[in-house]
């Protein structure tokens, strides 16, 4: 037996349904790579990157100790080398006998403070090994107070230096390089070293 011809009327709808279904998919496809689309599609995909988001300006420091200083160079000669190196600030070291020691002061670290300037390279902060042979926890009074004073001294210097970060090292329960260090307990060595930090406070 023969097909018998659509009607005109059925034919319509079949049409009709077709051209909906095919505007409907256009409009997903519209939609899906639309501006919008883009990141919604991106989102779904199982292992598609994230979308990008706030971005920050971020600068890079290097600490004095990556230098021969003072044996092979000056101050200067590492702060240019810095800069030249594409640093855009350095971390001074505090000790007790080069330029930034009990033996300097404020005339001496404006001057450190002002050849920065001029080569170009920010000051970013000060550190010192000085906690580890005098820690603010040790048992040894005469340790506590020379720690304090110390901190005390970097705290001028950063000042004078221009720069408001000092890396302080608030005590240790043990510290297993030094031979002349008696551990401390725990709840000592905290209850000591929140009393070094808080007579440092005014100071900072």
């Amino acid at each position: 037996m023969s097909e018998l011809p659509a009607s005109r009327e059925t034919e319509g709808l079949s049409r009709r349904a077709v051209l909906g279904t095919a505007l409907a998919a256009a409009g997903t496809a519209a939609t899906m790579h639309g501006p919008w689309g883009l990141a919604s599609a991106a989102q779904a995909a199982p292992g598609a990157a994230a979308p990008a988001g706030k971005r920050y300006a971020m600068k890079k420091s290097i600490n004095q100790w990556a230098f021969p200083y003072p044996d092979k160079m000056s101050i200067e000669q590492c702060l240019k080398l810095a800069k030249s190196a594409g640093f855009d600030g350095i971390e001074l070291n505090y000790d007790l006998d080069n330029d930034l020691s009990p033996k300097s002061g404020t005339k001496e670290y404006t001057a450190i403070r002002q050849m920065a300037d001029k080569i170009g390279i920010q000051i970013s902060g000060i550190c010192s090994f000085l906690f580890w042979p005098y820690p603010f926890t040790s048992h040894d009074p005469a340790k506590r107070a020379r720690a304090l004073e110390l901190a005390g001294l970097i705290a001028n210097a950063a000042h004078d230096l221009g720069t408001e970060n000092v890396l302080v090292v608030p005590g240790a329960v043990h510290i297993p390089w030094r031979t002349d260090y008696e551990p401390v307990a725990n709840d000592l060595c905290l209850s000591r070293a929140k009393e070094a930090i808080g007579k440092l406070i005014p100071a900072a």
